[in-house]
Order: structure tokens, then sequence, then C-alpha cells
């Protein structure tokens, strides 16, 4: 049940939270650009492997907070899925920006739901997206119950995002997209 996206910019695809099985997508994927993972819990990169193999050239964006989350099923979590799933994927860590040709793409972390959360912002011709995986939903923010979790680190991620322009469409890992603007006006956990 979480939001993986096929965005494209520019003639080029980005994969971000590789979550569903390529093979039930109803359209053919000629080339990926790169992955993008928000965070190293397993219903945000449960295909990631499956993925690369079919895209071997394309590189895999994880910030290196997350690793010891995917070698241990009970930090990613696949163990809520009544299984134990270790991952060994290639990934390097995205830094503070990432450039594709004519693409570039701020990563800005927010930590809180795990320690190594991003989210991943695109510019396009003055309109921004934000790509926030379990960081921010509608209405709502993510866990901090889990391994990795801090509220504290979450509340000053929230205060981050708060900053950015109203009009700043959010993407989540969750749910329905949204705007920061939204989010000021009624998600609960961005009132000061």
């Amino acid at each position: 049940m979480s939001n993986m996206y096929l965005a494209y910019f520019d003639n080029d695809l980005f994969v971000i939270d590789p979550s569903v099985d390529p093979d039930t997508l109803d359209r053919e994927i000629p080339q990926v650009t790169a992955f993008l993972i928000t965070h190293g819990h397993y219903d945000h990169i449960k295909y990631v492997e499956k993925w690369h193999q079919r895209f071997p050239d394309a590189p895999i964006y994880m910030s290196s907070g997350d690793a010891a989350l995917i070698a241990d099923a009970r930090a990613n979590c696949s163990f809520m899925d009544g299984i134990v799933k270790l991952f060994d994927f290639p990934y390097e860590d995205p830094g503070e920006n990432l450039e594709f040709g004519c693409v570039s793409v701020k990563v800005i972390p927010t930590p809180g739901h795990t320690m190594g959360s991003v989210c991943y912002l695109f510019s396009e011709n003055g309109t921004d997206h934000l790509f926030t995986g379990d960081t921010v939903f509608e209405g709502s923010v993510g866990r901090t119950d889990m391994p990795g979790g801090s509220f504290e680190l979450l509340k000053r991620s929230v205060a981050l995002i708060s900053t950015f322009p109203p009009e700043m469409h959010i993407y989540p890992g969750h749910g329905p997209d949204s705007t920061v603007g939204n989010e000021v006006r009624y998600n609960p956990f961005f009132v000061n």
C-alpha cells in the first residue's frame, strides 16, 4: 500500500521507491535513468532488486544512513509482512545534489521516520515537486516507533519542510499528494 512513482523529467525516467513489481505494470518501460529511494523500509524497496535486474545500468540512490535497515529484517520491517527479507543491492549515497544531464535533483535529509530518510526535490518549468517518502503525508507524518525512528528528528524535518513555498507539490510514500501550503494549514504536525 505504498506509493511508487514513475517520474518523467526532461525525458528521463526516475523510479522513486520501487515497491511495485515491474511485471505488473500495464506499460512498457524503455529505460530508467535512476532509482531514488527515500528510506530503507521494506514497503518502499520491495522490488528494487527486480527493477535493477531489468535496468542494471541505472544507479540506485539511498542514504547510507539507512544501510543497516536493508540487511536486517527487523529493521527494514519485512517481518511485518510475515517474511524475512534481507536486501543486497548496490547503491550510492545521493549526497546533496544529483545531476542527470539537464535534470538536477536536490536531496534533502529528513531524518525521523528513519535515520536516513531523504526527500527528493525536482524543479521543472518553475514548478517544484517534492517526493517525501514517509516523512510527510497528507494530514500526517511517518511513524517513529520503528528501528531508527525519532520523533524529535521528525519534528525538525517537518519544520524544515514547512519553510518551503506553499505551492510546492508533495508526493508522499502513502496516500494522496498535497502541497506544502495545505499541510501548513491542515496537518496537525505542522503546528508549532
